[in-house]
């Protein structure tokens, strides 16, 4: 299980197993007209990848074949999610979409994210689905400004024990946060990494080395001196070979993404390449270091080439001079 140091993001005052419909349904509601199934997970997690970085672009994660349904279906399907029937729980998880576009963004915000976060200790087929439809219900949780709600259940699924939980977990951590604006990516965000970075948790520091890269161009000068480049130095010396072996596969987009960021003044001899990234690259490709951890030594030096040739083609473009 997780640590007990997580935050409880459970306490929202919505009492989990409760949620029910404002106004009864006036007959017996039937589930003979089954809602749309929302797209296979492994759709989800490629998808939610390919976002566009400025987050402008809502509708991409929109289910369009998600079927509209009453409020009173909606909650059957929550108390599927509740029950013991696992294939039951699994079809309820995938329909996310559609239970949330019927109960209404206060609702999804206030009590079905607090009652999938106190879900977290599911089976893993039932944490996959639900951690590909997170990254879907940004529209349904009230649009860009209010999709850091949808944080808090991804940091617990990124902490899980299962690998493809915490992929599918990360795809749909991305695709919200590039969907989140600037100030809200500063506040909630960045500062979600730098808490799953410290987790006495090893799986929850292994979900971070990815996230990093991905979130360094929208940091700030300071996150990115702090989380950016020191989280990530932390992560690339941590005692789990499982940590430092992911690190050591994310240096290289890391280095792209810094340079990519910060132009030639990260290759400078005070810059973060010369200064911390070179010598993790070195300390991740030592021969004190396990194989799996100096697998991707290759990779990793390729990236440092592509950086600063993708430089020096831009200083002469420029008419400049680049020592």
């Amino acid at each position: 299980p997780p640590p007990p140091e997580m935050p409880d993001v459970t306490d929202t005052g919505t009492i989990i197993g409760q949620i029910r419909p404002q106004q009864p349904p006036e007959q017996q509601l039937s589930l003979s007209k089954t809602p749309v199934l929302v797209p296979p997970d492994d759709t989800a997690a490629a998808s939610a990848m390919d976002v566009d970085s400025t987050g402008a672009d809502e509708t991409m994660m929109i289910d369009d074949d998600a079927e509209t349904i009453d409020e009173g279906e909606a909650l059957l399907f929550v108390e599927k999610l509740r029950g013991d029937d696992l294939p039951s729980r699994v079809e309820a998880a995938r329909k996310l979409s559609t239970i949330a576009s019927a109960l209404g963004p206060a609702r999804v915000r206030e009590e079905l994210l607090p009652f999938l976060s106190d879900g977290v200790d599911d089976d893993d087929e039932v944490l996959s689905a639900i951690a590909s439809s997170l990254g879907r219900l940004v529209p349904y949780v009230g649009g860009r400004e209010h999709a850091s709600a949808l944080l808090a259940p991804l940091e617990l699924l990124l902490a899980v024990e299962e690998s493809v939980v915490r992929d599918r977990a990360s795809a749909s951590a991305i695709a919200v946060g590039r969907c989140m604006a600037d100030a809200d990516h500063a506040a909630h965000f960045v500062p979600m990494i730098g808490r799953l970075a410290a987790r006495e948790w090893f799986t929850a520091r292994i979900s971070a080395c990815g996230l990093v890269p991905v979130a360094y161009p929208r940091m700030t000068a300071g996150a990115r001196t702090e989380v950016g480049l020191g989280r990530f130095a932390d992560l690339c010396r941590d005692d789990a070979p499982m940590v430092r072996r992911m690190a050591s596969r994310n240096l290289g987009p890391l280095l792209l993404a810094v340079v990519e960021a910060e132009g030639p003044a990260s290759l400078r001899d005070d810059g973060p390449v010369s200064a911390t990234l070179l010598d993790l690259y070195e300390g991740l490709a030592g021969g004190d270091q396990p194989d799996s951890v100096r697998l991707h030594t290759t990779q990793n030096c390729v990236c440092f080439g592509e950086a600063m040739t993708s430089m020096m083609q831009k200083s002469k473009s420029s008419g400049g001079a680049h020592d």
